[in-house]
């Protein structure tokens, strides 16, 4: 039997009927490699396979128990699956149905995503394409991340599969009319505040929405990780930086993670969120200072940044943010200037990470 290590895994590949004819052989040869069992994770790729009998379905239990832990079933077909399913072994092993192929050939593309780009697919789907140094783990992320938002009640996208496509990888989503706040400020700078406003009450929304425990990663976690990653014991910031984090007050509620003017769409007056691959449970603060850091910060540092990045000048960001902010505060106003301070203690702790990460994976990657 044809193995090899894919996707982080030892990876078995199933083919043609396996039943009582072959069983016994497929067992052993995947016996033959127990003693990795407990070393690497296991998984099947089931592209190839036509049908597997009950006496199969016992052979990948045998070795589900002595892996001790969780086994993904890759490239499932649609009757594969139903044998799975009924079976009740798609309860016991992560089974992933078998990707379909979508091709980009004639469709128009609508916009440019942080991580990719958009395309129409038909009159009622387009499709995110990921950058090729996408993996496909992160894309399955975002949909998982995207799918547990909408059904919380963020306004989001209504995401349907992964697929393949001649670019890489996708997800398909529901097909939306809509623009970018970034475009319709630069086509329309009287209604700036409008947008503003829009945009902070929103928010406000996506702040009180509480998401299960589980079902999105901790942001808080997130920023950890992130420092010990970089963790540099001959640099005072690390602590300082660490007290920081884990002095945020805890919270149960929605944060999107890099919400800015190219990830908030507007459709028939309603706003709705892109790029969901930096959704969490966490403080608002983190939404906040990154907010601040796309319109403000980053412009004092790096000038230019407003125009490049959203077509828009250092003025009009920075009225966009003080109009935002002020709605967003609207029940605190007296807590403005203490919070933008903090917001800017934010922006240095993560310019300061993620300069760090950037370095080290460079590094990493010339080496």
């Amino acid at each position: 039997m044809k193995s090899e290590f894919t996707e982080g895994a030892l990876t078995f590949y199933l083919s043609g009927r396996i039943d009582s004819n072959n069983v016994d052989q497929i067992e052993a040869d995947l016996m033959d490699e127990g003693m990795l069992f407990d070393n690497v994770d296991i998984a099947f790729d089931a592209k190839d396979l036509e049908y597997i009998s009950s006496a199969g379905l016992r052979v990948l239990l045998k070795v589900k128990k002595a892996v001790k832990r969780d086994i993904r079933i890759r490239n499932v077909s649609d009757e594969v699956f139903d044998i799975f399913d009924v079976t009740g072994f798609s309860d016991i092993f992560i089974v992933e149905r078998e990707m379909r192929f979508v091709s980009l050939k004639g469709c128009k593309k609508i916009s440019s995503a942080l991580n990719g780009e958009i395309f129409q697919l038909s009159d009622d789907e387009m499709i995110k394409v990921y950058s090729s140094s996408v993996p496909l783990s992160e894309v399955k992320k975002e949909r998982s991340y995207a799918q547990t938002a909408m059904v919380c009640g963020v306004p989001t996208l209504i995401p349907y599969d992964v697929v393949k496509c001649e670019e890489g990888h996708g997800i398909v989503f529901e097909k939306a009319e809509m623009t970018s706040l970034a475009y319709l400020i630069s086509h329309n700078p009287n209604d700036l505040v409008k947008y503003a406003e829009m945009l902070a009450t929103t928010v406000r929304e996506l702040h009180k929405t509480e998401i299960p425990d589980g079902k999105l990663p901790e942001i808080k976690d997130r920023y950890m990780k992130w420092l010990r990653e970089v963790n540099d014991p001959n640099d005072a910031n690390t602590a300082v930086f660490t007290t920081l984090i884990s002095s945020i007050p805890d919270s149960p509620t929605y944060v999107h993670g890099d919400i800015n003017l190219n990830s908030v769409m507007v459709q028939n007056g309603e706003l709705l969120l892109l790029d969901m691959s930096g959704s969490a449970r966490g403080n608002s603060l983190f939404d906040l200072s990154s907010l601040f850091a796309s319109l403000v910060a980053i412009e004092r540092k790096t000038e230019g940044y407003c125009r490049k990045t959203y077509g828009l000048s250092k003025a009009t960001c920075l009225e966009f943010w003080n109009a935002f902010f002020t709605k967003y505060m609207c029940d605190r106003p007296q807590d403005i200037k203490s919070m933008n301070e903090l917001l800017i203690k934010y922006f240095v702790l993560k310019e300061n990470i993620l300069m760090k990460l950037e370095k080290k994976n460079r590094l990493r990657t010339s080496s």
